[in-house]
């Protein structure tokens, strides 16, 4: 008799370091890392990916049969094969005739191969087998967003948009293809007109005990290099803020995050102040009262907004920063700046409660409501045994899997 295990030979194809650097990783860098150290134990994985300024992680050496770290192609040449970024600078930073090899030459021996991030995604057209490819966000709706905020150069920035397109259109049809927000999944489904899944990130349960204030605190959390968060910031503070001033002339304004750009440390204040790379943004969230997101941009799931939830902090935000998200106790969508510094000003007056957990009831069910990181690493791994089973003549698992 024939029996199948759950044992799987897979290869992990990333575009960067799997990493949790407050300084240098990012939303992408994340999620193979969480999943990588979620997944079961009867998955062996083999780690492909490209060295970079953070190193592979001892937990993820640890947990990996193998890693493979392949230097990337100098900037300067990259730039000139991109046509100066126009086809992916980060693209053919990665695309080295050892990377192509490697991906050819690992895939060949393992049951499936996933692909994760847009950099990457040019290697599907040399791995053999089952394959999986997680785009995040698709570099051709990211693209749209950069041409629609482009302020100069703009028909360039179209121009990139419509190779990036090109190039998705151009993805095997055998793949499995994913995204983390469902509303980029419809698009890129009806765009390609193939099917996509969408695998939203988890969230670790953080609640832990409130600081106690001075004053009441407005705190604001994203990556501070990335454009859409640099206009957040900057409308926070030069229009949010003295609105929220003229109710609550105390209020101190809190904007956290990695890299923050120059226009970013210029927004520094008497009240404002500018955190740069916190080890643990846990800690920002328990010394503020609010959180605020007035996004005007964005694609994809607000990450910030997960984690500010999860731990237990009202949330105010823009329908832009709420995208994609569930109704949730303690995340207020107000569509106006002056319904949203009204419910700001509401949450820094109303009575302060004694330092405990969480903000009240609300607070412990949010808890209760997250998406863990157990759950999202077995529906990456449901979504590569559907490819293996889906490339088996009886649709099936391979023969690697089986035991007589």
């Amino acid at each position: 008799m024939i029996q199948y295990t759950l044992a799987m030979k897979l290869l992990y194809v990333t575009e960067s370091v799997p990493n949790r650097d407050p300084e240098l990783g990012d939303g992408s860098s994340m999620i193979p890392y969480e999943v990588i150290l979620h997944l079961p134990p009867g998955v062996a994985v083999t780690l492909l990916t490209f060295s970079g300024p953070v190193p592979v992680p001892a937990e993820i050496r640890n947990r990996c049969d193998t890693v493979y770290e392949l230097a990337p192609r100098e900037e300067l040449s990259a730039f000139a094969r991109s046509m100066g970024g126009l086809t992916g600078l980060g693209k053919h930073r990665r695309s080295t005739p050892s990377a192509r090899a490697a991906a050819a030459r690992l895939s060949a021996s393992r049951d499936a191969t996933l692909i994760h991030g847009p950099h990457a995604l040019f290697l599907s057209h040399c791995v053999t087998g089952p394959l999986v490819l997680q785009t995040v966000d698709p570099w051709s709706i990211r693209a749209g967003m950069d041409t629609a905020i482009a302020r100069t150069f703009r028909p360039a920035y179209r121009l990139r948009e419509q190779l990036a397109a090109r190039a998705e259109r151009q993805l095997p049809p055998r793949a499995r293809l994913l995204t983390v927000g469902a509303q980029d999944a419809a698009a890129w489904s009806a765009t390609l007109g193939r099917p996509v899944t969408s695998i939203p990130n988890g969230t670790a349960v953080a609640t832990g005990p409130r600081r106690e204030r001075k004053a009441p605190v407005v705190c604001f959390a994203g990556s501070l290099n990335y454009a859409p968060n640099v206009d957040s910031a900057t409308v926070l503070v030069n229009r949010i803020a003295p609105l929220v001033w003229r109710k609550v002339p105390d209020a101190r304004f809190v904007i956290a995050g990695r890299r923050p750009t120059p226009a970013v440390q210029a927004l520094a204040g008497p009240r404002v102040d500018i955190l740069a790379n916190v080890p643990s943004i846990l800690d920002v969230f328990q010394g503020a009262d609010v959180a605020v997101f007035p996004d005007e941009h964005g694609v994809g799931i607000r990450n910030s907004v997960l984690e500010a939830l999860a731990a237990g902090l009202p949330v105010v935000a823009t329908p832009v920063a709420a995208r994609e998200l569930p109704a949730h106790p303690l995340l207020a969508v107000r569509d106006s700046q002056d319904t949203l510094v009204r419910e700001v000003v509401e949450h820094l007056t109303a009575p302060k409660q004694p330092p405990g957990p969480s903000h009240g009831a609300a607070g412990t069910a949010a808890a209760g409501a997250v998406r863990t990181w157990d759950t999202v690493a077995g529906e990456y791994l449901a979504e590569v045994r559907a490819a293996v089973a889906g490339s088996s003549p009886a649709g099936e698992l391979t023969r690697t899997n089986r035991q007589p």
